[in-house]
């Protein structure tokens, strides 16, 4: 269905990513140029006859997730119809490999697309999550390998189900729950039973967010975590039989601090934390469980924040993702030595650990030329030469030639008080330095979150039409350090709105833009920030702090404009999280006074504004009051609704649609 209420109105029948990084959806690899041969992007000179087309772009492709069983099996995700299921690659399975022509058997079917999914530790069962039109109400599903045959496992009316962790012998698994109350996430252990039926225990029933992330091979332990806010969160061993919780935390005495799990070491009597207590990064600990003694396996890794660490079910591997600057770096090491092996190069970029099984891992790489694919390496026992990396997946570059696009580059920029603020610069391929372009500044979304040079379908296509694309990391980000990502809480708030409005006179003063050509976009926080930093820019006008606004244009997907509606309609178990970020609703005025809908008067200049009606975290009530103040004021706001989406649009022909009328409303307004 689709339709309009005015010129400015319309109604998608699927949907967007909240971040222009996100949009990309799928992943490509480079491949053959046009069929005439590679045509330069992003260069005036271009006929756009010769330059690949927006629906080119979007449909790149890779397959996702990849699992590889020791038998040869390949499970991959993908999304050959526009929406994301689960796929066996049948293919040799001496040498597997998912490539665009391989042939694929479709395992699941859901009307709005696959979760995700997990297999056990032996490989023979296989759990799948799905939710409806975007409501995030994820439920769990069987996959019997044998038949294909999808079952309902674990379900529930306006519930929330998430699978944890197996159970080390593939004999359950646990998950986490808010059937018992909606605003608390309860932890259960499945049982697989021989008639079939299973059997559900709840281990662990307290208020608050918690998870597991291990446990002891006989079921008697379990390490679980409690989650409060990105500043505050800690690390607990359970008991199973008595019920107590033992804390396990790495903090001060008088504050909090950040704590996840990495896991049980051999022989359990030791464990793998991440803890940001050291500098405020997060850095990784051992803890001795009988004495309590803590100590940094590794200290070569502090320099930089660890993304995360996992062990293998065997225990004897351990991952390590290092944040360089926003670049992301594995490390793998052999347990209980914490020697390190040497992995294959790769290029700079996200490069992620897919799989640890056996003597098997996969890592997949993304950035802007080479994004996505994944390859399976057989880790070398000690003393064994290691061999190359194998290619396991391949993407559909849809005839677009990826190698010709330009990596980012990293800046940094002053903020307002002396801030240093770090930043990606996306630049059209033969870009001269000095040359003014039409530029979009992409705000992330979180505010806990962090911009990062990964593959963006989106952003590349904007970059051949000419546009300049820059990522800013405002303060609140994460990446940078504790003191970093707390600088924007509660009475801070409006600072990194700031943050944000000095991105964009950063790109004026420095060549790359001119004042009124530069377009605020973004989803989720990153939405609020694409309408605060409107208001913010008009303010410092209105002061005479400068003799003009800076940006010409906005674009606010799923974004919040009014924090007291915000927190009040927010799905109940996220409210807690928000406040300690966004100020309580207990204040009301601050919350005021930090909202965009109360300084709409700001606001006077072309505005876009794109929501799923069913999204829980930024309910669709925010932007209807943005588009109706504007209106108010004759105004006449391109709006873009998705009727079966959430928080962001998942299905292709609903990104075609949104990018499509919005690559259109900044070709109107800032490219004008």
């Amino acid at each position: 269905m689709r339709g309009r209420r005015s010129s400015g109105w319309r109604l998608c029948s699927a949907a967007v990513i909240t971040s222009l990084a996100g949009m990309a959806g799928v992943l490509g690899v480079a491949g053959p140029a046009f069929a005439n041969g590679p045509a330069p992007l992003g260069t005036v000179g271009v006929p756009a006859a010769d330059r690949p087309s927006l629906k080119q772009f979007l449909n790149i492709r890779a397959p996702g997730s990849p699992t590889l069983l020791p038998d040869g099996t390949l499970y991959v995700t993908d999304r050959p119809d526009g929406i994301v299921q689960l796929y066996r690659v049948e293919t040799d399975k001496s040498k597997p490999e998912a490539r665009t022509d391989s042939k694929m058997t479709k395992l699941s079917t859901f009307q709005d697309g696959l979760s995700g999914y997990t297999i056990s530790p032996d490989g023979n069962r296989i759990l799948l999550s799905a939710a409806v039109g975007g409501n995030e109400n994820t439920q769990i599903y069987t996959l019997d390998k044998a038949t294909g045959e999808v079952k309902p496992l674990i379900s529930g009316a306006k519930v929330q189900f998430a699978i944890n962790e197996w159970r080390a012998d593939s004999g359950g698994f646990y998950y986490t729950g808010n059937d018992a109350s909606p605003n608390d996430f309860y932890i259960y252990r499945y049982d697989f039973t021989p008639d079939g039926k299973g059997n559900t225990t709840k281990i662990l029933a307290k208020e608050g967010s918690w998870s597991v992330g291990d446990a002891t091979h006989d079921h008697s332990r379990v390490l679980v975590a409690q989650y409060r806010s990105i500043s505050d969160s800690s690390v607990h061993e359970l008991d199973v039989k008595t019920g107590e919780l033992k804390d396990l935390s790495i903090k001060p005495s008088d504050n909090t601090a950040s704590n996840r799990i990495v896991g049980y070491l051999p022989g359990e009597a030791a464990i793998l934390q991440i803890s940001d207590i050291e500098d405020g990064k997060p850095k990784l600990h051992r803890r001795d469980l009988a004495t309590g003694k803590v100590d940094k396996p590794i200290p070569a890794l502090d320099k930089y924040e660890l993304d995360g660490a996992s062990i293998n079910v065997e225990r004897t591997l351990l991952a390590v993702s290092v944040n360089e600057d926003g670049y992301s770096v594995p490390h793998l090491y052999r347990l209980p030595s914490f020697e390190e092996i040497t992995l294959p190069q790769m290029e700079k970029g996200i490069v992620g650990l897919n799989q640890l099984r056996g003597n098997i891992a996969i890592f997949s790489l993304s950035n802007a030329r080479t994004p996505g694919e994944a390859y399976a390496w057989k880790i070398p026992a000690p003393g064994e030469k290691a061999g190359p990396a194998r290619q396991l997946t391949f993407a559909d570059n849809q005839g677009v030639n990826l190698a010709s696009f330009p990596l980012p580059e990293l800046v940094k920029y002053t903020a307002f008080d002396g801030a240093e603020i770090p930043a990606f610069i996306f630049l059209p391929a033969g870009y001269k330095k000095g040359t003014a372009i039409p530029f979009v500044v992409n705000y992330h979304g979180g505010p806990e979150g962090q911009s990062r040079p990964g593959f963006s379908a989106v952003i590349q296509y904007l970059l051949s039409e000419g546009y300049g694309v820059m990522q800013p990391n405002v303060r609140g980000s994460t990446g940078y350090g504790r003191a970093f990502h707390m600088m924007d809480d509660y009475k801070n708030r409006w600072n990194s709105v700031k943050d944000g409005v000095d991105a964009a006179e950063w790109l004026v003063t420095s060549g790359y833009a001119r004042t009124g050509k530069i377009a605020a976009y973004g989803g989720s926080y990153g939405g609020f920030m694409s309408v605060a930093t409107v208001v913010e820019d008009q303010q410092r006008v209105d002061e005479g702090k400068k003799k003009e606004r800076t940006f010409g244009a906005s674009v606010d997907v799923v974004g919040i404009v009014n924090m007291k509606t915000f927190l009040e309609q927010t799905s109940g178990y996220r409210r807690k999280l928000r406040e300690v970020e966004y100020g309580p609703l207990t204040d009301p005025d601050f919350l005021a006074s930090v909202s965009s809908i109360n300084k709409i008067d700001k606001i006077n200049i072309p505005m876009m504004i794109a929501h799923g009606l069913n999204d829980p975290r930024v309910p669709v009530g925010e932007a209807m009051q943005l588009a109706i103040g504007l209106k108010k004021k004759g105004m006449d706001p391109v709006e873009f609704y998705c009727p079966d989406e959430g928080h962001g649009f998942a299905k292709l022909d609903n990104r075609l649609l949104f990018t499509e009328r919005m690559v259109k409303f900044l070709d109107s307004t800032i490219k004008k």
